[in-house]
């Protein structure tokens, strides 16, 4: 702090921290608060975390299918673990994006759109999560095989938002 912001009747040495804490107010008798403020410089893993931090808020949105991967990822451990019967449900559940393209490219051709061929890879990618997602509550999020197949969609699934952002 600079000599010339403090006031002229407290002699600090310079170098040292110091904090006005104004009087409490409706409060009296009232014990001081005080505020520590370290002096010390943060250490490379906190200026590392907080540079990774900052970068990842920065570019949320640029991440945010591989942040649902990690929430989908817990929710289908915990369905397996208090509601198994979710199988089913998932199960049938599996073809549904394909029949939702299939009745849209039959019925209603004219909103399919300029790219057809990104509704029918978000479908397959759609279509694929929720049979893994399905197969997971099976088995268990633990086998090695699902395991790799999450992370194989997540891969998939981030790069094509990766793609599809740049291409708009």
């Amino acid at each position: 702090m600079a000599r010339r912001s403090r006031p002229r009747t407290v002699q600090v040495p310079s170098g040292a921290t110091t904090v006005r804490i104004p009087t409490q107010r409706g409060a009296k008798n009232a014990p001081p608060v005080f505020v520590v403020v370290s002096e010390t410089r943060p250490s490379l893993s906190s200026r590392i975390a907080r540079a990774v931090g900052g970068w990842a808020w920065s570019h949320r949105a640029s991440w945010a299918p591989t942040g649902y991967a990690v929430l989908a990822y817990g929710l289908v451990a915990v369905v397996h673990l208090l509601a198994p019967w979710m199988v089913f449900v998932l199960a049938l559940a599996t073809p549904v994006p394909l029949l939702g393209l299939w009745r849209t490219r039959s019925k209603y051709p004219e909103r399919i759109g300029e790219r057809p061929a990104r509704l029918a890879t978000a479908t397959v990618l759609a279509a694929v999560a929720v049979g893994w997602a399905a197969a997971t509550v099976h088995y268990g999020p633990l086998i090695g095989p699902l395991a790799w197949a999450w992370v194989g969609l997540t891969v998939a699934v981030q790069s094509f938002w990766l793609v599809i952002r740049r291409t708009k």
